[in-house]
């Protein structure tokens, strides 16, 4: 069977990097990885030198900027001539925190939601039509627990991430007839460098971002929040990246996935905990119960 052809992006370092790396060093050989990033001038050598012999053999790695429309059209045009397909495309490139979003430049919404957002809109625009052609098609799209259970702190990234899941449940129901299927991963906490610093306390993320706050009663009212009970933040569990990795190759390999993913139990319960009440008012009272 020829392997299948995956397209990632942002794989510089944290999750699609380990995606990348563990998909590509398959020892059955099922996947064809291009590894993209930004900044190939800065970015590439760490993920060059951990590859070692897969490196252009089942791990490639391009420039890709999901902002710039002119480097994925050349990326997605030359993968398409060199494997005449692309099987999967795993949308991982984002950003989190941004300024206080009453204080902050109003630019940073924008910013956000450039990369969260409307990148992961360019690159599926970019596959689909491939995939349709073949019929067959798989699209990942990196979302988080920020994209239905919304905290009041990095309120542009909770923002982008929402506008990600209704991009990707309006698209899913036509594409399915096409036989690609959508797919939305929603991880809490993942422990990668970025968020080494913190440890395993996933709460002092939030905790680090609300002490920008300008106003002192606000900065207040929204530490505690985000201190009194940590599993209605992000959730208590901390994840790596390589068991995100896994469940990418769970999705990819299997002929049916599911639509959500919720990679954690505290995840879980937090989605039940919102979608049983259609009122909104569990979890509202549950950030105002302290």
């Amino acid at each position: 069977m020829a392997s299948q052809v995956i397209l990632i992006t942002g794989c510089a370092q944290g999750i699609g990097k380990e995606a990348a790396l563990f998909l590509a060093r398959d020892p059955q050989c099922r996947f064809k990885v291009y590894a993209t990033m930004r900044n190939m001038a800065t970015r590439q050598e760490e993920l060059k030198t951990e590859a070692g012999n897969i490196l252009n053999d089942t791990l490639f790695i391009r420039e890709l900027d999901v902002t710039k429309q002119e480097t994925i059209d050349k990326t997605v045009k030359e993968i398409v001539n060199n494997e005449g397909q692309i099987d999967v495309l795993v949308n991982n490139a984002g950003v989190a925190f941004a300024p206080w979003w009453e204080t902050g430049s109003i630019q940073s919404f924008y910013d956000i939601m450039e990369i969260n957002y409307f990148g992961c809109v360019r690159m599926t625009r970019a596959v689909v039509p491939h995939m349709k052609e073949k019929r067959s098609g798989k699209i990942l799209q990196i979302s988080s627990v920020s994209g239905f259970h919304a905290a009041p702190i990095s309120i542009q990234y909770h923002a982008s991430k929402f506008a990600l899941e209704g991009f990707s449940e309006s698209i899913a129901p036509p594409l399915r007839k096409f036989n690609i299927w959508v797919s939305v991963i929603e991880p809490g906490y993942v422990a990668t460098k970025m968020t080494l610093p913190y440890g395993d306390n996933p709460s002092a993320l939030y905790t680090k971002a609300a002490r920008t706050i300008p106003g002192e009663e606000e900065r207040k009212i929204v530490t505690d929040m985000l201190t009194s009970d940590p599993e209605i933040v992000i959730g208590n569990e901390t994840q790596g990246p390589e068991e995100l990795a896994r469940l990418f190759q769970d999705i990819i390999l299997s002929p049916n996935p599911d639509f959500r993913y919720q990679t954690s139990q505290t995840i879980k319960r937090l989605a039940r905990e919102k979608f049983v009440d259609p009122t909104g008012n569990t979890i509202m009272n549950a950030w105002l119960k302290q």
